[in-house]
Formats: structure tokens, sequence, C-alpha cells
């Protein structure tokens, strides 16, 4: 029987959620916990790698059993699980799906999210980028409607990386209000006219698929046009030219969440 299993992890303290050589990842903490229950390894398939610090919420993963389990298996296993993670990791849901059904190969679209706050705050730099400049929202807003549909990425993805092709299909990408905590500084707000001027923004895109380091990228040529540096037409420019040096810098990730897998009805 085949599981997908659905949960989140807070990637500060991994190098990702593939395993890695003497590194930490969320792929063996899972495992690691699924050998404990079941006194053996069982392997476990995840949607698609993180970078090392990226944070992820419903994520997904799937493995194998070689008995089914019953409904009333699955509170008491996820319980378990998470008695046995470590507090940077949680187990939302464990549900059979189809015995061919794949986390990675039949996820259909995968939606990040990256923030970052323009004015100095206590609360946020742990999963805000903090960048003190004046920013021009909507003009990288019209920056990146150059992204949407399919493009050949090469400018905004790390260099030697093992894949067939550097083409995705984005469907979303906007910036808009949004911060990764729901409490800001008093000092933050016009206490006389009892207005917050926004300071804090997100970034949210989606597509069929991303590169390695590719939304950090995108990001840090966003912040580019943002800043005055570049006019929003540069973006197409970039990617026209298929240089990774030809793009900005990549941001930090600690600021950049996976919140959505998609997949298709059939496999459940």
């Amino acid at each position: 029987m085949r599981y997908f299993i659905s949960l989140s992890f807070k990637g500060t303290s991994f190098s990702g959620w593939q395993h890695q050589v003497n590194l930490t990842s969320v792929q063996d903490e899972v495992e690691r916990g699924l050998f404990i229950l079941f006194g053996r390894k069982i392997p476990v398939t995840g949607a698609g790698r993180t970078d090392a610090g990226v944070h992820a919420i419903n994520y997904t993963a799937h493995f194998d059993l070689p008995s089914p389990l019953s409904n009333e298996d699955f509170p008491r296993l996820i319980y378990k699980m998470n008695a046995i993670l470590s507090a940077d990791i949680a187990i939302h849901k464990i549900l059979p799906v189809q015995p061919d059904a794949h986390a990675r190969f039949d996820a259909t679209g995968r939606t990040y999210r990256y923030f970052i706050h323009t004015k100095k705050s206590p609360f946020s730099d742990q999963y805000s980028f903090y960048f003190p400049y004046n920013t021009d929202i909507d003009k990288m807003n019209q920056a990146a409607k150059y992204l949407l549909g399919e493009h050949e990425f090469t400018s905004m993805a790390k260099l030697h990386s093992n894949v067939k092709s550097n083409i995705c299909t984005v469907k979303e990408a906007c910036w808009s209000p949004g911060s990764p905590v729901s409490l800001l500084s008093v000092s933050d707000y016009d206490t006389e006219n009892m207005s917050h001027p926004e300071s804090s923004y997100c970034f949210t895109i989606t597509s069929n698929r991303f590169l390695r380091n590719m939304v950090r990228a995108v990001v840090g040529s966003l912040l580019e046009v943002g800043r005055g540096k570049q006019d929003p037409e540069w973006i197409m420019e970039v990617m026209t030219k298929k240089n990774r040096g030809a793009a900005g810098s990549s941001v930090p990730a600690f600021p950049l969440f996976l919140i959505n897998i998609d997949y298709p009805e059939s496999i459940f």
C-alpha cells in the first residue's frame, strides 16, 4: 500500500528535504521516525528537494507499507510520529493513494512565498529579509509579469544542476502586502491616524516546476527593479541571455516557504 504524508518543517537546522551525506535532512528524520515505529527501514520519497534553510508548509512525500493501515491507525500513527520527531517537523496527515501515485512526478504545481520587510522589526528577522530601501512594489509587479508563461530560467538557476531542462511554466508571480508574523511593533503604526504604512511584503510564485535556487534568484532580480537599479523590462532581457551572471544576486533562504503542492484528484 502506498501512502502520502503531509508535513511542515522549519528548515533552519536542515540541509533541505533530501538526504545528503554527513548532513541532517528532513527526509532522514522522517525515515528515522518510521523506522522506530515499524522496526525496519521505510524509504520516503519527497515532492522535491528544497534548499538548505528553506521552510515548507504542507510538504508531501510518499512511502510504502506491505499491509494496509486501518482508519483507526492514522491518528495513532500521526500522534506517535509527532512525538518522535523534533519540534522543527510536524506531521499533519497520512492518507492512502493509488499504488503508482508519486509525490514528485505527479505534482502539477508548486507554490512558494518569500517575505521581505523594509522597516526594521525585531519580530520579522527570523522569517523575513530586511531590505531597508525605498521599494517600488508596482514596478516589481510589472517586472514579475514577464515571468508568466513558459520560459527558460537558466539565468535564475544554480549552475551545473543535474536537470534535463531549465524550462518552467509560471502560472502566478506577484507581490502583495504580507508578513510571516501577524503581530507588528507598535512603533510601526501611525498612532495619530491609527494607520499602518505597508512595510512588509510577500512574493508569491506558482509554477509546474522549479529549478535549484530559482525563487531566490527571481526575488533578488525583482528587488533590483524595486530599488530602481533596473527597469521592469530588464527581467525579460535577463531570461533571454540564459546566463546566471546576468540576473540579480540570490536572496537568503530563511524567508522562503514552500506553501502548497497540487496533485490531480485521480491519484487519491
